[in-house]
């Protein structure tokens, strides 16, 4: 039979069981839509068996799978109450189990998981709803070269612009890796993004679009992202932040429409691939190095652009004397009267002092002086934690 003589039994249709407030939409807290609501489900202190995570993957339509974790409760709604599903191995959907068997009869209540932690699973292996296997590759973009270019008029920042365009184009049933034997993004990017224009990303057998580690600004307009298996939009450990998304229709996707992590140093959340190609399952990445340190360098060059990466760091056991000038600081000049706002964002935050030793440590924002340490007008006085990052400041 000839290729297009072949009839595709192909299933289009979502589960009615999902995985939230995760890395993935294979990783997460199980919910279950039951009477028109999505609801975390609660086991009354009652561990799942293997079996019955395994079923409940494979209602997802994963392979198999495991317990991961508890969430907290976020009382957004009335729990599902299923403290044994008590499935057989050879149950292909939750449904199928006896402790499902009697929907009338599962309780709604709060009152039953008064206090208790949501349920929470790890999904694994190749996804099995019907015609997977049909789909294509999809689409993947690794650093591709780029140039510097301003950003606004006045030549205060720039960014960068990748040369790549993707405009125009239709990528359907996308999603599957031959080589891996299991689903992947239609379009994944790798580095500076490409401008995205008038795309239509449908049906793929995980997320629409995945950036990861995006290097500069995203940019899509007039597109289409709409059923897919992941989530519409990804964008995992940014270090740029900004996404622009114009006249873009993202809807009916299985996870997220648009689902976004900032980069923050340290380990991601797993590691279960030793290839490096696949940075998803990577778990390190290189550091980009800091423009200056500003417990040795106390001035940026007036012919830097936009923006900075600042340190500052002091090593544990480093003597500060109360009676001098603090050793970290740094002046940074910000064009006169232009319309501009300006942001302190905070990549990593570590504080390794020990309570016990009553110390405290600040970051002071001011107005100041050129030439010297000395605050003339202070705006911020913002306390810092061990692992907390404070909020985005604007000047």
């Amino acid at each position: 039979m000839l290729p297009f003589q072949q009839q595709l039994n192909y299933d289009g249709t979502f589960p009615e069981f999902r995985l939230i407030d995760g890395p993935t939409v294979r990783q997460g807290r199980l919910q279950i839509k039951f009477r028109d609501r999505w609801r975390a489900v609660c086991t009354q202190l009652t561990n799942w068996t293997s079996v019955d995570t395994g079923a409940a993957c494979r209602s997802m339509g994963y392979s198999d799978g495991g317990f991961w974790k508890w969430y907290l409760r976020n009382n957004d709604t009335y729990p599902f109450v299923m403290p044994k599903p008590d499935c057989l191995p050879t149950a292909k959907n939750l449904w199928e189990c006896p402790g499902f068997s009697r929907p009338d009869q599962i309780p709604l209540s709060e009152n039953l998981c008064q206090g208790e932690d949501d349920l929470g699973l790890y999904c694994w292996g190749p996804p099995t709803f019907t015609g997977w296997p049909k789909h294509w590759k999809g689409i993947q973009l690794y650093n591709s070269p780029f140039t510097y270019v301003h950003e606004d008029p006045d030549m205060v920042s720039v960014q960068r612009q990748s040369y790549t365009r993707m405009e125009y184009i239709d990528i359907l049933f996308a999603g599957y890796d031959g080589q891996i034997k299991n689903v992947t993004p239609a379009v994944y990017v790798e580095g500076v993004p490409p401008i995205m224009n008038g795309l239509r990303i449908e049906y793929s057998a995980r997320d629409g679009v995945y950036f990861y580690e995006p290097s500069g600004p995203i940019t899509i307009a007039n597109s289409t992202i709409a059923k897919n298996r992941g989530h519409g939009i990804a964008v995992d450990n940014t270090t740029d932040g900004r996404v622009f998304i114009n006249m873009t229709s993202i809807h009916n996707n299985y996870g997220d429409g648009v689902w976004y992590r900032q980069r923050m140093s340290g380990a991601n959340l797993v590691m279960s691939l030793p290839s490096q190609r696949y940075k998803r399952q990577s778990s390190y990445y290189e550091e980009e190095k800091p423009r200056l340190d500003m417990c040795d360098t106390h001035a940026i060059p007036d012919n830097l652009f936009f923006p900075h990466l600042i340190r500052s760091r002091l090593t544990n056991g480093t003597i500060i004397d109360p009676t001098m000038p603090n050793p970290c600081w740094v002046v940074v000049s910000l064009p006169p009267r232009l319309p501009y706002t300006y942001t302190i964002q905070f990549m990593d935050v570590k504080n390794l002092n020990p309570p016990s030793i009553d110390s405290s440590t600040q970051l002071v924002v001011c107005d100041g002086n050129l030439t010297m340490n000395q605050c003339l007008t202070e705006k911020y006085k913002i306390p810092i934690y061990n692992g907390v990052f404070p909020q985005s400041i604007s000047l």
